[in-house]
């Protein structure tokens, strides 16, 4: 009989890894699809499996695969909490289930910032280790329950829940991001003497993961600003050159470096792609654009007049609501434009001198920040933007929800303003300020005091006299374009 029984449990087991392979086929080409940004056919892989295969043991894996879809590239809070919910509720047993609860309250701070928001999620976060005590979800509940208190600035708690983390699990890959978002903690409090230790450590405890690539792009900062500064300067020119002066670059709009590690330069004739080496990649034409920015998909968009334009043809005209009922205004001139992080537009209305935030599909959804002539933004991990004001020359900084957090002076102490044309954030909060008037970079610590003064003599190599536009990478290296050298000058 024990041996029937055997025989059975077998013949079952094979038959469920046959009634399995087809599904499982099916999950992997979703997942190639999505690691390729495929994103339409990724999602037409993972529904077949939910929908034709319900019972097999990688439905509930599509499932999850939605609802990251949804809320980190689509970030459509409708359809990730009916993923989760469909998740919690039809595969409460999987393997798939703890991490549902993350994603669960991950979306709960999507939806804002309140504290029922951060209740919510830390609740969500909670619940893993109660439920699946031992499981892999456990060190991520952890990490992501410290985040939620980081990004209302409850850094102290923060650091509690990441120093959990690292203690309880160091082997996880969870532990060095908790060693990198302590990190960041130590530098919002000035304390960034602690901060470099705190993210060395990922690197002897992860050697060659990307999270140790990430603590060394950090800790490069971190000493370049309070090491090497103020003794020395705090940056150098490398004597390497992006683009090729003979191009024509005119009528720039802004730089940026992507999570891609592109560069992208805006001008009167399109978008400039050059690969991270220097060589342009490609260009994204358009006539006369005045703005662009790289959505959650790695698209360029353009604005153009009152239209923010998708390098694949999709477009989105901007307008505002007038006083009089059902009526609008459409925003004919956008100088700048950044995304947040839920998903949503912040955009400089210059007409109106308003800061207005629009939703992913374009429509209006409230006046950001009122009575200011701003020019370009800057917006760092905590949804901070920041804007320079044409007329007073002054930064203004408002957090997510357009609350004043600080304004620095066109004058303090140790610098003086004198024509301020860009501006942008390193990945750990400080703030970079180009002054063509000056000739300098000036930045400052995520309090917003002067940290260091970068200049170099108008007749030396890498003078940026005529400076335009300023970005950074990963790593704090610096490019200026500059109108003198028609070409991005690089700095570390």
């Amino acid at each position: 009989m024990l041996v029937g029984a055997v025989g059975s449990t077998l013949v079952v087991s094979a038959q469920q890894a046959a009634n399995d392979e087809l599904p499982r086929r099916q999950y992997d080409s979703g997942l190639s699809f999505m690691q390729g940004q495929r994103y339409t056919e990724a999602l037409k892989d993972f529904q077949a499996v939910i929908d034709s295969f319900p019972r097999s043991s990688v439905a509930d894996n599509a499932l999850l695969e939605i609802a990251l879809y949804q809320l980190d590239v689509a970030k459509n809070i409708d359809a990730t909490q009916a993923a989760i919910d469909k998740l919690l509720k039809e595969y409460p047993e999987t393997d798939s289930a703890p991490m549902g609860y993350v994603v669960g309250g991950r979306l709960a701070m999507a939806k804002g910032r309140t504290p029922a928001d951060v209740d919510a999620a830390l609740a969500s976060f909670e619940r893993v280790p109660r439920l699946f005590p031992g499981n892999d979800a456990v060190p991520a509940a952890g990490y992501y329950a410290g985040e939620t208190l980081r990004l209302v600035r409850r850094t102290d708690e923060a650091l509690d829940r990441y120093r959990a983390v690292t203690a309880q699990f160091p082997s996880s890959r969870w532990a060095g991001q908790a060693n990198l978002a302590a990190g960041y903690c130590l530098v919002q409090g000035e304390r960034a003497g602690a901060a470099l230790p705190e993210v060395q450590r990922v690197r002897q405890q992860l050697p060659g993961s990307a999270a140790a690539a990430d603590a060394l792009n950090i800790n490069t900062i971190l000493y370049r600003l309070y090491v090497r500064a103020p003794g020395q300067p705090a940056y150098g020119f490398t004597g390497r050159f992006v683009g090729d002066e003979k191009s024509n670059y005119d009528d720039v709009v802004g730089l940026v470096v992507d999570p891609a590690n592109r560069l992208l330069l805006g001008h009167k004739n399109g978008i400039a792609v050059f690969d991270p080496k220097g060589p342009l990649k490609t260009t994204v034409t358009a006539n006369e654009p005045s703005a662009f920015f790289v959505d959650e998909r790695g698209r360029v968009i353009i604005a153009k007049n009152e239209m923010l334009i998708a390098d694949r043809a999709e477009s989105q005209s901007i307008s505002t609501p007038l006083a009089e009922p059902g009526k609008t205004r459409l925003v004919e001139e956008i100088p700048s434009v950044v995304a947040m992080s839920g998903g949503q537009r912040i955009i400089m209305d210059r007409k109106a001198k308003n800061l207005i935030r629009v939703g992913v599909d374009g429509r209006y959804s409230g006046t950001f920040l009122s009575n200011i002539n701003g020019d370009r933004l800057a917006i760092n991990t905590l949804d901070d933007v920041a804007v320079i004001d044409r007329d007073t020359k002054a930064i203004t900084i408002a957090d997510r929800d357009g609350k004043l957090l600080t304004k620095i002076a066109a004058k303090g102490a140790a610098y003086q303003f004198d024509e301020p044309v860009d501006l942008t954030f390193d990945q750990i909060g400080h703030l970079y300020v180009l002054d063509r008037g000056n000739a300098s970079v000036y930045v400052f610590s995520p309090k917003y005091k002067l940290i260091t003064t970068f200049t170099i003599q108008e007749k030396s190599p890498g003078a940026f006299t005529r400076a335009r536009a300023l970005t950074l990478d990963a790593a704090g290296r610096m490019y200026v374009f500059d109108e003198r050298a028609k070409r991005i000058q690089v700095y570390q």
